[in-house]
């Protein structure tokens, strides 16, 4: 990796530090983070939590059909009225099932003990998901070479982000780039291991970060893989032991479901095995092939830690537009892979603007309960057209992946300065 370079005979330069594990390597440079692009995230923000905020006091059983129609639903109101509206506070998968990983469970439930009822409940949850992008936009700065606005100045912020819990996952996710990006492969397993217990998404960073510490010091790879396991495990053994049929309703629920507002939605394709080859294999080819370049970029001394970040991108990306189910906050993933691999603006306004059409053709169509005219006519073109842009941002970043050049030679492992 480009900042695991190994000090000259002559000495250590200033700049470089010294690792938790006690490698030195050279810090990257931060990323210049438009101010502009900051203040129009806060207003994406204080809009989006106002238009969601519309929802706050309309009665759960009634609320998504209302919600639907004006154009304002948040899982976070849903959930909170199926679940909380009338002062139960059922134990996150003992006695409630919910369909997210156990840390989102958690982020349900937490809030519910607030006052205000479904006010304090969003109100809550909404800071919390503010804080989360904070934390993004700030590790997203200090990765060389990204673009941070891609994620602050999206207006799908106004739709998306407090329409369900994906802002902590991404965050998580960035924050694991930032701690790869220092050599910090246990950090950085562990807040992998955090973000797939929240939503499965930052999976998608794990193939890249396989193959880049695989090539690194002998310890990396192990470092990353323990961590992952040991958190992962704090994390989900416990639940599934007290309550196994309620943690693994996340996953039955995923695996029973069919095409719904995707690309194979479009094509009309039903659920088995046909739909499930079409929907894993991109991202198994996506996944070994980041691998295999970030772990080729990595050992001949080239830019590793970006091969890391432009696969975990391709990943993400291959993901969302090929996944047989598509809501529409995914575009939040995508918009990361973006300032991850530091998309092209033309694209960027490309995707900004399908992800607007998307949020309200979907809502739409739920609005008027499934109208086949409005359906066939502009929701399922719709589809089309989001996943082929999507795929686009993946050919982009997969063409950045393959032209990274190669180093100059194998890594070897730093060395300590003499004195």
């Amino acid at each position: 990796m480009s900042h695991w370079t190994s000090p000259d005979a002559v000495g250590t330069p200033a700049w470089y530090r010294t690792g938790p594990d006690g490698a030195w390597y050279r810090p990257a440079p931060v990323t210049e983070r438009p101010r502009a692009a900051l203040w129009l995230c806060a207003v994406w923000l204080a809009l989006g939590l106002a238009n969601v905020w519309r929802g706050v006091g309309v009665p759960g059983p009634t609320y998504k059909q209302w919600a639907f129609a004006h154009h304002c639903y948040s899982d976070v109101l849903a959930l909170y009225g199926d679940r909380y509206e009338n002062g139960g506070r059922p134990l996150p998968y003992l006695e409630d099932r919910i369909e997210y990983p156990v840390l989102l469970g958690l982020a349900l439930w937490a809030p519910s003990f607030l006052p205000g009822g479904s006010g304090g409940h969003l109100a809550a949850t909404a800071l919390a998901l503010a804080l989360c992008l904070a934390a993004a936009l700030w590790a997203l700065g200090r990765l060389p070479g990204a673009r941070p606005w891609w994620l602050a100045a999206t207006p799908a912020l106004f739709h998306y982000a407090f329409l369900n819990w994906d802002l902590l996952p991404i965050a998580l996710s960035a924050l694991a780039l930032v701690a790869l990006d220092r050599g910090w492969t246990g950090r950085a397993g562990a807040l992998l291991a955090l973000g797939a217990s929240a939503k499965l998404f930052p999976v998608a960073l794990l193939p890249p970060a396989v193959g880049g510490a695989s090539a690194g010091p002998h310890d990396r790879l192990r470092r990353l893989l323990l961590a992952l396991a040991l958190v992962l495990l704090a994390l989900n053994l416990p639940v599934a032991a007290l309550a196994f049929d309620g943690w693994a309703w996340f996953f039955r629920f995923n695996a029973g479901r069919g095409a719904e507002n995707s690309l194979w939605h479009a094509l009309g394709l039903s659920k088995g095995p046909l739909l499930d080859a079409l929907s894993l294999g991109p991202v198994a080819l996506a996944s070994l092939w980041a691998a295999w370049r970030a772990r080729r970029v990595a050992a001949s001394g080239g830019e590793g830690a970006r091969a890391v970040r432009l696969g975990a991108a391709l990943v993400l990306v291959v993901w969302i537009a090929c996944n047989k189910i598509w809501s529409p906050q995914y575009a939040l993933y995508g918009f990361l892979a973006g300032a991850l691999a530091a998309g092209p603006g033309w694209l960027f306004g490309l995707l900004s603007a399908v992800s607007i059409a998307d949020f309200h053709l979907e809502f739409e169509v739920r609005a008027r309960q499934w109208d086949p005219w409005f359906l066939e006519r502009l929701v399922i073109p719709s589809e089309v057209v989001r996943t082929a842009l999507w795929l686009l941002l993946a050919g982009v970043v997969a063409r950045s992946l393959a032209r990274l050049p190669p180093g100059e030679g194998p890594v070897v492992e730093p060395r300590r300065p003499r004195g």
